[in-house]
């Protein structure tokens, strides 16, 4: 959703022709249900209550460490609300906050933000790498609970906007640098991370849904 605004957004400055912001949040809302989450949604009861085991699940633990530590540095803010929706309609500016502007990508040596970006991705690339193994553990010797499955896929939305905090960190340092970094060929590991960790979600919220659907009793 932030990559579909932002290419609005683009497209109004550049002189290509105004965006009313009416379009904006109309395209938000229609598109918003087809580009949340790549993985399947699993339907649950609304009796279906989170039990202890979930509370102490590793997983969910993990994960929910790896958001924590990407909302700290900048790179995600996690799923969107109504109040950074009204931010958008409202013209509030969008880069406050963002990660390009804390680590300084507009202003530093250029040479010191690649260093920088490549150091935080390492360790965003490990941390998700760590919970695919994880959930692939799980799925080999358990099954999934509804937090497990959730958690998870709240990780990996964390991670794509990561992904995309990168990119355009470093877009602000190509725009001074004599030399131009390729960002696709930056982002490789962890895009190829993001790719199995989608696998991995969709393998997971599977099995939750097949389960549910069977009536096993699981949390």
């Amino acid at each position: 959703m932030r990559r579909i605004y932002n290419s609005l957004i683009r497209h109004e400055l550049s002189g290509l022709g105004s965006v009313p912001r009416q379009l904006i949040f109309l395209a938000l809302v229609a598109l918003a249900p087809l580009v949340g989450c790549a993985t399947v949604s699993v339907y649950e009861p609304a009796e279906t209550e989170i039990s202890l085991s979930e509370d102490q699940s590793a997983l969910r633990k993990a994960a929910e460490d790896y958001c924590k530590d990407a909302r700290a540095k900048g790179l995600a803010t996690g799923e969107a609300s109504l109040a950074a929706l009204a931010d958008m309609l409202t013209g509030k500016d969008l880069s406050e906050g963002a990660y390009w502007k804390r680590i300084a990508a507009d202003q530093s040596a250029p040479a010191s933000v690649v260093s920088r970006v490549r150091a935080d991705m390492g360790v965003s690339t490990k941390g998700l790498s760590d919970l695919t193994t994880m959930a692939r553990t799980l799925l080999g010797s358990t099954k999934p609970t509804r937090s497990d499955v959730s958690e998870f896929e709240r990780a990996l939305i964390h991670a794509r906007q990561a992904r995309d905090s990168f990119s355009d960190a470093l877009a602000q340092v190509n725009k001074r640098s004599d030399r131009e970094y390729q960002i696709t060929l930056e982002l490789t590991p962890l895009d190829d991370v993001l790719s199995k960790a989608r696998k991995t979600a969709d393998e997971l919220a599977s099995v939750r849904a097949e389960d549910l659907s069977a009536g096993v009793p699981i949390n």
